[in-house]
Parts: C-alpha cells; sequence; structure tokens
C-alpha cells in the first residue's frame, strides 16, 4: 500500500517535470462507511495520526469537522518480578475528548502498534469518545511484512482513495499481530461490521457503536 513518487523526468524543453504526486491506494470499505457518515450535517471525526493538511482540506470541503490526535500507543506493562513490589502503568486516556463525540474514528493502523496487554485500555477509550450509531475504521495487518516499521499516516484524496506514507521523523515500532477476536474483544460495547482482507494481508476493518446517535 506504500506509494512514493517518481524521479523527474525531462521535458520536450530540457527541464525537469515535477515529481508526480503518489498514486492514491483503493479503499472500497471507508468509502461505503464515509457515503453514510456524511449523510449527518456536520459529521465530527477524529483522525488517530498526524495532521495532514490536504486531509484537514478535503474533510472541510465536505462540511465535516476533522480533530486529530497524535497517537502514541502505550509500552508494554512492566513483568511482574517475584517479591519486588509491582506499579501498573498509567492507564491509557484521550482525556481532552468529551464522550460519545464523534460520529467517525479513523484509527487507520493505530491498533497494530498497541501490545497486546494495553489493547482493551485503548480499545475502550475508542469506544468511550465514539458517539452512539457512530463508526470506527481501522485497517490492521493479518500478516505484518516487518516487526519493525515507522507508523503510518494517512492522506485522503477521495472518499474511497488513501495514500500511505511513513511519518517523517518517527522512530521504528514494534508492530503486533492483533487476531480478529482479539479486536473484537478489545472493542467492548463495540460490533464489527465487516472484514475486508486485501492482497496484502490487511485488513479493512469497519465497526458500529450501536445505539442512535
Amino acid at each position: 500500500m506504500a506509494f512514493g513518487t517518481r524521479a523527474p523526468e525531462r521535458g520536450s524543453g530540457g527541464k525537469a517535470s515535477p515529481p508526480a504526486a503518489p498514486a492514491g491506494q483503493p479503499c472500497a470499505s471507508l468509502a461505503r462507511l464515509l457515503a453514510r457518515v456524511f449523510k449527518e450535517p456536520k459529521p465530527e471525526i477524529l483522525d488517530l495520526g498526524p495532521l495532514f493538511g490536504e486531509s484537514a482540506t478535503y474533510f472541510a470541503g465536505r462540511g465535516a469537522r476533522l480533530f486529530v490526535e497524535s497517537f502514541e500507543p502505550p509500552d508494554p506493562k512492566p513483568p511482574r518480578r517475584p517479591g519486588e513490589p509491582y506499579e501498573e502503568p498509567a492507564r491509557f486516556a484521550m482525556e481532552h475528548h468529551p464522550s460519545g463525540r464523534f460520529h467517525l474514528v479513523l484509527a487507520w493502523e493505530a491498533l497494530d502498534f498497541v501490545p497486546p496487554d494495553r489493547l482493551a485500555e485503548v480499545g475502550q477509550e475508542i469506544q468511550r469518545v465514539t458517539r452512539d450509531g457512530g463508526h470506527l475504521f481501522l485497517l490492521s495487518y493479518q500478516k505484518p511484512p516487518e516487526e519493525l516499521e515507522i507508523p503510518p499516516r494517512y492522506r485522503m484524496l477521495a472518499d474511497d482513495l488513501i495514500v500511505r506514507e511513513a511519518t517523517p521523523g518517527a522512530p521504528p515500532r514494534r508492530r503486533y499481530t492483533h487476531p480478529n477476536r482479539e479486536i473484537e474483544r478489545a472493542l467492548l460495547g463495540m460490533s464489527v461490521q465487516g472484514i475486508h482482507l486485501q492482497r496484502n494481508q490487511m485488513r479493512e476493518i469497519v465497526v458500529l457503536k450501536p445505539g442512535v446517535g
């Protein structure tokens, strides 16, 4: 799903042409989900990733309000050592986002970088900030190509086109493999509506928080 830019090409005048823009990756599951979300008069959307100016402009043009959370995955819990005091790490929280606010949370690949023993904490925070009748969109590798990777960021080109890029300046992080059942268990109170497996083993996962918003 990663797309780069081609080397500059020489035009007829001998000058280098500007690099081609990254091609978009089709994402039909997201397109169908956005078709529902944009029926709201002014949907509020939370993007768990670095701000992409183009994405903010795109969503604003569709009448949506975009909020960005610079997602930082929690570290694994430290092991319990016999005879030593154990201090439970601070619980993961997105305290500056009120409960039940968002019509849609775009988590992209965020959960793939969350260790298994912290997955439920992150899942429940996502569930908390999603309004009744709202949705969550996830991308998650079923078989990751690498164990370490720079967490990617996503840019919206259209409802059904996204661009995946490495986050500039971000360090590589451990990527975990979460089975479908573990993701569903972590999202207690929400219901998985569909899972589409791409050829590269990336899962597109659409999740609903039941209720009337």
